[in-house]
């Protein structure tokens, strides 16, 4: 049984950077190999889940002062995801926090596999050079659906460190990319084609996922739209506002400190009292309707086929096509919709699945062959 060693973005209390750590190790244990999730978190991420920001700024200094009455709301939390995280993934014994630790640790894995989610995105806190796996030496190196983040690296490295970058890239065994523009991207420095392969989240059955499904307090009952952001921007948060209105549905939030610092409380916007990545799952489950402007919020509403918009916003503009490849990819791409609000429009239209269904199949067969091939097939790809 061959051993395989992930590194991720694991540890981010961010519900789809976990799960897409959760779906990677959990296809490979079903697929018969001995996986574990290396426990590595460097400080940048620390920082960004903290209770309390760094006292650096003014900015943060008032960011402080207003989530100082919701200080055991976000202790409870953080103290959830960390649960969540330890009791639903096989991590390494060993911790580590830094890439000389990495190095000098002497790792008994077979193969590593760096991905999914923006490992690769070199403009982001939690990023260093670790995920394009430097510390590996003899061993397969793979790398399955990292994404840059529509961060194109050359636009932010200088010359000597991109060469490095470009060495790093040419160690690996398999390389495979998320996005369109990850694949062009790699064409210019590489001079190879890179095959664009799905997030490891649609790699699962839906069974999968009704197995870390978690409760939700007793005060989220009837029907209700789950309105899941990663930033709640004012535009999108009034149009979801109307939406409710004119349906006469309840809106359930998500992340309690983006819920206070964008004074979404003062809203009619409900905020669960117990969050996790499996309360998270239930939430999209039973919603009437999902609001997103997230990649992985859209996976999950896919997933669960429930009703759902993704609502664009200005960075789906430009480079960063994390969203449209991923609508493009399985024929959904009629539920992107502008954050105007359209009093004649019909927000709660189903979703015709039968094209997603045949398309995620093709997909999914792609993906995970791609894969299991790259883990499997001895010789350098």
């Amino acid at each position: 049984m061959k051993k395989i060693g992930i590194i991720t973005f694991h540890a981010s209390h961010n519900c789809g950077s976990f799960l897409q750590a959760y779906a990677l190790q959990r296809f490979l244990i079903k697929n018969n190999f001995d996986v574990e999730v290396i426990n590595y978190s460097n400080d940048g991420q620390q920082q960004l889940y903290k209770i309390v920001f760094k006292n650096n700024s003014i900015k943060n200094i008032l960011k402080n002062i207003v989530l100082l009455p919701r200080r055991k709301i976000l202790k409870n939390t953080y103290k959830n995801y960390e649960k969540f995280i330890h009791d639903n993934l096989k991590l390494s014994k060993a911790k580590f926090s830094m890439i000389k630790e990495l190095k000098d640790y002497k790792f008994n894995y077979e193969i590593f596999i760096c991905g999914s989610d923006q490992v690769w995105n070199v403009t982001i806190d939690d990023f260093d050079e670790s995920y394009f796996l430097p510390f590996v030496s003899n061993c397969k190196k793979i790398a399955y659906a990292p994404s840059f983040g529509a961060k194109k690296m050359s636009n932010y490295l200088s010359e000597e460190e991109m060469r490095k970058y470009i060495e790093y890239l040419n160690d690996f065994s398999l390389l495979t990319i998320r996005e369109e523009n990850g694949k062009k991207w790699l064409k210019e420095i590489l001079n190879i084609d890179v095959p664009v392969v799905l997030d490891p989240t649609l790699l699962l059955e839906r069974e999968d996922y009704q197995k870390i499904e978690d409760s939700y307090d007793e005060n989220i009952s009837g029907k209700y739209i789950f309105y899941y952001s990663p930033s709640y921007k004012p535009e999108i948060n009034k149009l979801v506002n109307k939406i409710s209105k004119k349906y006469g549905l309840r809106v359930i939030a998500w992340n309690p400190r983006s819920y206070y610092l964008k004074l979404m409380n003062f809203s009619n916007f409900y905020l669960p009292k117990k969050q996790n990545p499996g309360v998270y799952l239930s939430l999209i489950r039973d919603a009437e309707l999902v609001i997103t402007t997230s990649f992985h919020g859209t996976i999950f509403s896919t997933i669960y086929q429930k009703k759902f918009w993704v609502i664009k916003n200005g960075e789906m503009y430009g480079d960063d096509d994390r969203v449209r490849t991923l609508i493009n990819q399985l024929c959904i791409a009629d539920r992107l919709i502008p954050s105007n609000y359209n009093e004649d429009f019909d927000y709660l239209k189903e979703v015709n699945y039968k094209k997603y269904e045949e398309e995620l199949a093709n997909m999914k067969n792609f993906s995970q062959n791609t894969l299991l091939r790259g883990i499997n097939n001895d010789n350098k790809a």
